[in-house]
């Protein structure tokens, strides 16, 4: 984008080397433990030769893993292949399941009539489903998915970046992380959603953002075509790279663009439960 770039040539030495897709809320903790590790070793090998010289060597390495996430590169090949599962799961920052005791999610979407009680489970009211869809046809340019976002978020919308990368969508506000997104068909469906329960929920306005993208993103677990495409969404599980493990999820998928719409960790009582 001819304004990022700009940007970018305006922006000081310090954040030309800052590497946000792997810092801030994108920090990988396993591979900053690992990292702060190996600084410690060059540091000690360093004091060897000169006090000054250890000194030196951990003020950069320690700038270099704060602005760019890694000292070494190809550190999370070495996280994934030496640390075990347990303590990489017990690092894990993947997709984590609702908390349904402080947070009643399905409640707030039968409260606004968003989803309705089936025959086996809740299912989208018909008349939600029109008006979602509907707010997706509006939000299908660049353009109009920053503006849904800054209408969402209470933001500038000039300040706003949308940036596609592999596996995920993630939003930039004035160059810092804000959030990302399994794709932009989910990322669609959030913005597309968002305005329709707004005239649902009377304390939608006050509502803490954080608790809004909740809902908006358990709202997409009842998609049954794909917003950016219009192909039909299809439930199974799959095999997730984080940075430094694998874990497994429950995800739906676009059968037609292939775009992540939603997924969650399996858990193993979920292969005994009915689908």
């Amino acid at each position: 984008m001819e304004g990022t770039t700009a940007r970018r040539g305006g922006e000081s030495f310090v954040e030309q080397l800052r590497r946000p897709e792997y810092t801030g809320e994108n920090r990988c903790i396993p591979c900053t433990v690992t990292n702060l590790g190996i600084a410690v070793v060059l540091s000690a090998g360093a004091f060897l030769l000169s006090s000054w010289l250890a000194a030196g060597v951990a003020l950069v390495s320690v700038t270099a893993i704060y602005l760019r996430g890694y000292l070494v590169p190809g550190t999370p090949e070495l996280t994934k292949r030496y640390f075990p599962d347990w303590l990489l799961s017990w690092f894990d920052r993947g997709p984590v399941p609702f908390d349904a005791e402080s947070f009643a999610v399905e409640g707030l979407l039968l409260e606004a009539g968003a989803v309705v009680p089936g025959e086996a489970d809740v299912e989208l009211d018909a008349t939600f489903a029109t008006e979602w869809y509907g707010e997706m046809e509006r939000v299908h340019d660049e353009p109009s998915q920053r503006a849904a976002l800054a209408e969402l978020a209470d933001l500038d919308v000039d300040e706003i970046r949308l940036d596609a990368r592999p596996g995920r969508f993630v939003a930039w506000y004035d160059g810092e992380w804000l959030g990302q997104w399994e794709s932009r068909a989910a990322f669609v469906a959030d913005m597309a959603a968002a305005p329709v329960l707004a005239t649902r929920l009377e304390d939608w306005e006050s509502m803490p953002v954080a608790y809004r993208s909740e809902l908006l993103a358990g709202l997409r677990l009842f998609l049954d075509r794909c917003p950016t495409c219009d192909g039909d969404v299809t439930f199974g599980t799959d095999v997730v790279e984080s940075c430094c493990r694998s874990y497994d999820v429950v995800a739906a998928n676009c059968s037609g663009c292939d775009a992540r719409l939603f997924e969650l960790p399996f858990d193993e009582s979920m292969a005994a439960t009915p689908v």
